[in-house]
């Protein structure tokens, strides 16, 4: 990503330029170090302020970092703020006598007088000795311009298994969070996947052979899952790769299918569990694959769930799936036929996940496979789900931990166990958890999650906390 990194100069009555100090060539290091690409732009009169906005614009960055390390023109400030209109960070110099807290609180007052945008009302404070904190936020400003000019896919829209909160509000998403929310029928992918199975069968085996190369095992039962059934799953995947290849100009980057019921049982007799499997997985038998988020059941807010864990952490496929039992131990996260492929083993190998992870006869749908794993131990992981609260949007985030395979034998289902474990007391996450879905990633993103909450105007709740989630509690009942 860009990076808009703007230094502005003392009032042109000084006469006189100051160079760049130690803490501002330390942020540029830090930027750089992450990978970022920094526009710099120094601005010193009006006329630079033009050419700087020219220049911006024509990189199209990302978001903006304003260093103020003295008094600076305020008015120039706000007028770069306003005219840009991106995620905005003010960070001020505050040793070695210079007056950026001053400059700062000036130029954050003007902004925050007048309503002008979201980028200009929500943009954060930040002084020396705040670096790691202004890393957090530009990842999570970051991930939210991202999300803004990203599209979601939702096949067969909303309402799967007959659950009503699945349909959320796609005005609000655009309008916020989200660039725009496609819809199409699943028979878009049931007609293209029928013609493979009809004319191009390799492709069926070619999948297959590349899955059981890297350990990956089959157990047919000759009932729900054959031969015959493993093929129309596997088509109704490529399928879905097809269809994305031809929407590649559209920067969609999750997608949704509400496999229950017209795909597992009415229309196609098959579920649709390789979407979830594959889909969000970085490898296929060409080589590298696009990472696409997949949310099952039609569930408009997992899906955009999943995209803004994958927006802060591009390296890691988020897992979906359904809270099913909380206990003193773990809370059991679970999917009723797959999630990704990537959390069997924890890896983007597929020689390392494959292994970990069988195809076994589904017990749901009318025909198909599951696909069994236990998702190993993971030191840290964040969650985030995005639901409505008396018609008001809400997300919880928090950092949490994967404890590992229990030797436990209540679940004896063909479907991907993950269990998981937060600080906050089981029973009271219970008591606040919105819905049955949820969805994780690997390592602590829960503050760039709470950043992008911020930029769109999204109450944004610490499931880590008790003492967030005792507020919350409160806040349900109005008490």
């Amino acid at each position: 990503m860009k990076i808009g990194f703007i230094t502005f100069g003392l009032p042109p009555e000084y006469n006189r330029r100051i160079e760049g100090t130690r803490a501002e060539k330390e942020i540029d290091g830090l930027l750089d170090q992450r990978g970022y690409e920094l526009i710099r732009v120094y601005i010193h009169t009006a006329e630079e302020l033009l050419q700087g906005l020219v220049r911006l614009r024509s990189a199209h960055v990302g978001c903006l970092v304003i260093i103020l390390k003295h008094w600076t023109r305020i008015a120039l400030v706000v007028k770069l703020v306003h005219s840009i209109d991106l995620p905005t960070a003010l960070y001020a110099r505050t040793t070695g006598g210079f007056k950026g807290i001053t400059a700062l609180t000036a130029v954050s007052a003007v902004l925050r007088e007048i309503s002008h945008s979201r980028p200009a009302d929500t943009h954060a404070r930040f002084r020396e000795g705040m670096e790691e904190e202004l890393l957090q936020w530009v990842e999570g400003a970051g991930a939210y311009t991202r999300l803004r000019e990203s599209r979601l896919l939702c096949w067969g829209g909303g309402y799967g298994a007959n659950m009503p909160y699945t349909r959320s509000d796609p005005d609000f998403l655009e309008s916020r969070l989200i660039g725009e929310v496609m819809t199409e029928q699943e028979i878009v992918l049931t007609d293209k996947a029928e013609a493979i199975l009809e004319g191009e069968p390799e492709k069926i085996k070619g999948f297959t052979n590349w899955l059981q190369s890297h350990g990956l095992q089959v157990h047919y039962d000759e009932l729900m899952l054959t031969t015959r059934t493993l093929q129309r799953q596997v088509a109704l995947y490529l399928a879905a790769r097809e269809r994305l290849s031809e929407l590649e100009s559209e920067n969609i980057q999750g997608v949704s299918i509400k496999c229950h019921f017209e795909t597992s049982t009415t229309n196609w007799g098959c579920t649709a569990c390789m979407l979830p499997a594959f889909l969000p997985f970085p490898e296929g038998p060409q080589g590298s694959m696009q990472v696409i988020p997949v949310a099952c059941e039609g569930d408009l807010n997992g899906l955009v769930s999943l995209v803004m864990l994958h927006a802060v952490n591009r390296d890691v496929p988020p897992l979906f799936g359904d809270f099913v039992e909380y206990n003193e131990e773990y809370i059991l996260l679970r999917n009723c036929g797959a999630s990704s492929v990537y959390w069997a083993g924890c890896s983007p190998d597929p020689a390392v996940s494959f292994p970990q992870t069988e195809l076994l006869p589904n017990i749901h749908g009318k025909s198909g496979a599951a696909v069994y794993y236990e998702t190993p131990q993971v030191d840290t992981i964040t969650l985030c789900r995005l639901f409505r609260l008396h018609g008001e949007f809400h997300v919880f985030t928090g950092r949490g931990r994967v404890i590992g395979k229990q030797e436990d034998t209540a679940y004896l289902d063909p479907w991907p166990h993950t269990r998981v474990k937060f600080e906050t007391d089981a029973e009271l996450i219970f008591k606040v958890y919105p819905c049955n879905h949820s969805s994780i990633t690997r390592g602590d993103f829960s503050r760039q999650i709470e950043w992008i909450c911020r930029l769109a105007g999204i109450a944004c709740h610490r499931m880590d906390s008790a003492e967030d989630m005792q507020r919350f509690l409160r806040e349900i009942y109005k008490t």
